[in-house]
């Protein structure tokens, strides 16, 4: 299997964005890149576009892909009116759906809390998703203890400070990675990318906390009963060995979706699977929407 080190980069990614999306309370960089049916990619937390990086080239010559900064990440803008935490990340998507050039059915491509985010979405415009694509990502009222302590813990006075002291050492910065991906220079890569504009600007770092400041494991509930809405396909593509959503659990959600689903299961991947064996994501996620655009065809 081809390293993530092997594969091309979306160099318009790493680039300054050519569109915004006007949200009202939060501007979002917006990149359309390819050709053919549309999907829109969601990344989750504490990251921001940038992380398709090497899933976008491995799509873009068969689907148009959406990619987005949320509010709060990456060069996004937001301001105090930007709603907070599950719900309001959600309802941003949203907005930002109605904004992007999309034809009136699509797909959603997503991970971690990003993924909780479209399953919102998708279960209030049933009849414009064609499918989803969802990499490890939070399971509706089944959360693991490291899920539900680093929520918590999140919520005390002297995490933020503690964490935007830890962001200014380079080895803290790549630990920081140690339950999310497994090799060592991808940690290294990620850390440069995500978190090392966070030790730099101050404003960076608070604006990952639009969604994180007050997030609490439950915010994810609803979740659940948006499975009872989603008819579309869904294919979850799942690393075995991630302990934030951990496999079990993903297993017993697949049947808990209203239309068809899967789980497809990456061997040694954890919660950043789409990084860690990018090829393998990006394939499944090709034959996912080539069978579910064709399905729709005319």
């Amino acid at each position: 299997m081809a390293s993530y080190a092997d594969l091309p980069v979306a160099d318009a990614l790493l680039a300054e964005p050519e569109r915004r999306l006007d949200l009202g309370h939060a501007t979002l960089p917006y990149w359309i890149i390819g050709q053919g049916p549309d999907l829109v990619l969601v990344h989750g937390w504490p990251v921001d576009g940038r992380t398709w990086r090497r899933i976008v080239p491995a799509l873009a010559d068969r689907f148009t892909c959406h990619v987005i900064d949320l509010p709060g990440a990456g060069r996004s803008t937001w301001t105090e009116q930007t709603p907070r935490r599950c719900a309001g990340m959600s309802t941003s998507l949203a907005q930002a759906i109605e904004r992007m050039d999309l034809a009136e059915r699509f797909g959603f491509v997503a991970f971690d809390s990003g993924g909780g985010f479209a399953r919102n979405v998708a279960a209030t415009m049933p009849e414009r998703i064609v499918g989803l694509a969802l990499g490890n990502t939070e399971i509706p009222k089944d959360y693991s203890g490291l899920f539900k302590a680093a929520l918590r813990n999140g919520r005390k006075w002297y995490t933020k400070p503690t964490m935007r002291l830890a962001m200014k050492l380079p080895w803290a910065r790549r630990k920081a990675w140690e339950t999310s991906v497994s090799d060592p220079a991808l940690a290294r890569e990620m850390a440069d990318i995500f978190l090392k504009p966070m030790a730099r600007d101050r404003r960076c770092f608070d604006g990952a906390f639009v969604l994180a400041d007050g997030l609490q494991a439950t915010d994810f509930d609803p979740v659940a009963e948006a499975h009872t809405r989603i008819t579309a396909p869904v294919k979850l593509i799942w690393g075995t060995d991630g302990p934030w959503f951990p496999l079990k659990s993903a297993r017993k959600m697949v049947d808990t979706f209203a239309g068809p689903a899967e789980l497809v299961e990456i061997e040694g991947g954890k919660l950043y699977v789409h990084e860690e064996f990018p090829a393998r994501f990006a394939a499944e996620v090709r034959s996912h929407f080539e069978a579910a655009f064709g399905a729709t065809a005319g």
